[in-house]
């Protein structure tokens, strides 16, 4: 899993086998040190809900991507379109959050 922070977007880019084991229930975790001032910790869970929610602080956050996006998803592989979402935030824009299944891997277990 890749997770990237750009502005008010946050990008998730996983392989086929994670993308398995989010429809398996099998919540993918991660973690990126800050050099010795904090850890940041995340995971990704599917989820029956209808959207994409985010939760959690800034130094441990989850969230939750809906099932059935997923599945859909998954029918597409491989695809370069991902999934898009955008989570309303108080008094700022939304945060839009990118999920996209690593294309190198797709086509290179249908090749394989």
């Amino acid at each position: 899993m890749r997770v990237q922070l750009e502005d008010d977007t946050v990008r998730v880019r996983i392989d086929e086998d994670e993308l398995g084991e989010l429809l398996d229930d099998i919540a993918l975790l991660g973690s990126t040190a800050f050099g010795k001032a904090f850890t940041m910790r995340y995971s990704i869970d599917a989820t029956d809900g209808p959207v994409c929610t985010l939760s959690g602080n800034a130094h441990e956050w989850r969230m939750g991507v809906p099932r059935m996006a997923l599945r859909d998803l998954l029918s597409r592989l491989p695809s370069k379109d991902g999934l898009v979402f955008d989570i309303p935030g108080y008094d700022t824009v939304a945060t839009t959050v990118r999920f996209d299944v690593d294309v190198k891997d797709s086509l290179r277990r249908r090749k394989g």
